[in-house]
């Protein structure tokens, strides 16, 4: 019998390529949303300038994210109800004391740890309110596919991650809080299998990112319409001596050129040029030619 290894191809029953490969832009758009709502709220609770960036999403069998994951690394687990499995918030205890150095003024330096070690009362504290915040973030970043419910159920130890049977896909997405100059890694990381049941609505993303750009870029064009501009033209001007000018008594007559084309500005920006005349006894200016771009 001819060797037909050639026409033969292995198929990865642990990690198939289907589920690395796959394709989820919207997932991006939640991060995003994620990110923002947990700054924002955590920035409200601990009164602390506060941005947050969404990052990476990358996928990687469940043996190599655990070796991704530092041992000074706090995890906690969490369920995204209705979906199933559960996901992990990751962040290491190098971030955590920046944040509470940054809360008592501090510059918030990022020391990275060589060994765990215990958390302080204060850091603890400041951990609840890291998770409460990333809870509703949660909440309002996945309300964009599907509502969820976001709880916290126990934090695990990073040595006894590595304690189980089956080795699924992960899908990591990186995420940044940003206090001043200074960035704070953090990770949202879900089994494949969580994010399963909506990848249908994942996949569908183009079509809702242009129809949710299009709503924002008319929400603002609407608002920029209604904004307020001070225009200032000079309808007439002189020259005069200063001597001239001195001998000036309540009365006097200023001879004025007539002047018959404005230039009118907002901010010493150029807008329009326009024809003085007069309009029902007022003066008016009747516009002749724009110097910014005319848009329908």
């Amino acid at each position: 019998m001819a060797n037909t290894d050639d026409s033969l191809q292995i198929y990865d029953f642990q990690n198939p390529g289907h589920k690395l490969n796959t394709s989820w832009p919207l997932l991006d758009l939640v991060g995003s949303a994620i990110a923002t709502s947990f700054a924002t709220t955590l920035s409200d609770k601990l009164q602390l300038p506060m941005r947050g960036v969404a990052r990476t999403i990358h996928r990687t069998a469940y043996v190599d994210c655990i070796a991704s994951i530092a041992r000074t690394c706090i995890v906690h687990e969490l369920t995204l109800s209705p979906l199933p499995e559960k996901a992990w918030f990751c962040m290491d205890t190098s971030v955590i004391s920046a944040i509470v150095e940054s809360y008592f003024g501090g510059n918030g330096t990022l020391v990275p740890l060589e060994e765990p070690r215990r958390l302080s009362h204060t850091e603890m504290r400041v951990v609840k309110h890291i998770v409460d915040s990333l809870l509703i973030g949660i909440n309002k970043g996945w309300a964009i596919v599907r509502p969820v419910h976001a709880e916290m159920t126990r934090q695990l130890p990073v040595d006894r991650l590595a304690n189980v049977v089956r080795q699924p896909i992960m899908v990591i997405k990186e995420l940044v809080l940003q206090i001043g100059d200074v960035e704070l890694p953090y990770q949202l990381i879900y089994p494949h299998e969580m994010l399963a049941p909506v990848s249908e609505q994942l996949q569908n993303e183009p079509e809702l990112a242009r129809e949710q750009d299009t709503q924002f870029s008319q929400a603002i064009r609407r608002e920029l319409m209604n904004c307020e501009l001070d225009i200032r033209g000079v309808l007439a001007e002189t020259h005069i001596t200063l001597g001239k000018l001195l001998e000036l008594k309540p009365g006097d007559f200023i001879p004025l050129r007539d002047v018959q084309t404005v230039a009118f500005k907002t901010s010493n920006m150029p807008l329009f040029d326009a024809r003085v005349g007069s309009s029902n006894g007022r003066v008016s200016a009747s516009l002749s030619r724009w110097h910014l771009p005319v848009t329908s």
